[in-house]
């Protein structure tokens, strides 16, 4: 079987003799540090994941960096600065959609700054 992040093409592992993850040992490793990661609705948490734990936790549009600004701080709440918005939002749930090629690390304020300038926030059959 192949994982089940839909952008990774490694193998999945057994876990005992009987029974497979449904991730490749990577990806499993992460589901263990966000379990919400692993819905089949919200892939792109994956992407946040695997750049925090590259060590990439900065906001990809101003640079801001949780952890640089508040070291004292836990991790979960470090992370909860970080959004991961789609750059493209008329692809978003479709396969390329939900591809690392779509998506980037913002902080909260450059997420709704890009959403109120592209619309994104509007539901795709309203926008104009």
């Amino acid at each position: 079987m192949i994982c089940k992040v839909t952008w990774c093409n490694n193998e999945t592992e057994f876990y005992n003799k009987t029974q497979r993850h449904s991730y490749c040992s990577t990806h499993y490793q992460y589901k263990q540090i966000c379990g919400a990661a692993s819905r089949k609705d919200r892939p792109h948490l994956m992407y946040k994941v695997e750049k925090w734990t590259k060590g990439e936790h900065q906001c990809e549009c101003c640079g801001f960096d949780p952890v640089a600004a508040y070291p004292n701080l836990h991790t979960k709440g470090q992370s909860s600065m970080l959004d991961v918005d789609h750059i493209n939002s008329d692809i978003k749930h479709s396969i390329k959609g939900e591809h690392p090629d779509n998506y980037q690390l913002n902080c909260k304020h450059c997420h709704i700054v890009k959403s109120h300038e592209e619309n994104d926030y509007v539901a795709k059959i309203y926008r104009k």
